[in-house]
């Protein structure tokens, strides 16, 4: 997948609400799961209260203070307050947000093996989504072809799943690291998958075409004998 992640909660919890069916296609932003949020709600609201009261509280010490009614010592402690009140909102606002588990970017949800009224400890797995409108192919090629790569070659791709079809894609990026055992390059193409018919996960055969030439003669890979200068028979009138 171009993004692939497991939704997991960051806070435990008792599930309230599913917003999903299994394999569903979802946007960014979208609400999936709502965990059960009295507390935090009841948090929330207390939160605000003290808000409002600290910042009725200093509003009428900025007033008093301008009649001289007031010391600038018993204004800077209300400011203070409502500095420490603002902050006590934010706080019960990200423990309520948290409850809520969204959807991180457009993608398609895998199955889900939790149910309403589950509690959920911290950290546990949900359910995966992965956005499979582009995909990453990687594959390696010997480290001789090193010298005849580059990003953004064609790179033609085949799937024993759908035979006779031909994907396009292109070369997206190169490790610049040799695989020391194999000595190998590692390499990453991107596919564009918006008709939906490849999937994650799948097996590949990647073709990297480094030039063409016409004209030429072809004889099938089984055919060549190997050694110092590689040979093929030819038949002529039934003799090799």
């Amino acid at each position: 997948s171009n993004e692939s992640v497991v939704l997991r909660p960051e806070t435990a919890g008792r599930i309230a609400s599913i917003g999903f069916k299994d394999g569903a296609l979802v946007a960014r932003g979208a609400v999936l799961i709502t965990l059960d949020s009295a507390i935090q709600d009841a948090e929330l609201q207390q939160a605000r209260a003290n808000l409002a009261l600290a910042r009725s509280s200093h509003q009428r010490n900025v007033e008093l203070v301008g009649r001289k009614f007031l010391s600038q010592q018993a204004l800077d402690s209300s400011g203070a307050t409502l500095k420490v009140q603002e902050a006590a909102v934010r706080l019960a606002e990200a423990k309520a947000a948290k409850m809520r588990i969204k959807a991180p970017f457009k993608g398609m949800l895998g199955l889900r093996n939790v149910s309403v009224g589950d509690y959920l400890k911290d950290g546990q797995d949900l359910i995966n989504i992965e956005d499979v409108a582009t995909l990453r192919v990687d594959f390696k090629l010997p480290e001789a072809h090193l010298g005849r790569i580059s990003q953004g070659q064609t790179v033609e791709i085949l799937s024993d799943a759908l035979p006779g079809e031909r994907f396009k894609a292109v070369l997206d990026a190169i490790d610049p690291m040799v695989d020391q055992n194999g000595r190998s390059i590692s390499a990453r193409a991107r596919l564009d998958n918006a008709a939906g018919k490849l999937r994650p996960g799948m097996f590949v055969r990647v073709r990297l075409l480094f030039g063409e030439r016409k004209s030429v003669l072809m004889a099938p890979e089984q055919a060549i004998v190997p050694g110092a200068q590689p040979m093929v028979f030819r038949v002529v009138d039934g003799k090799a």
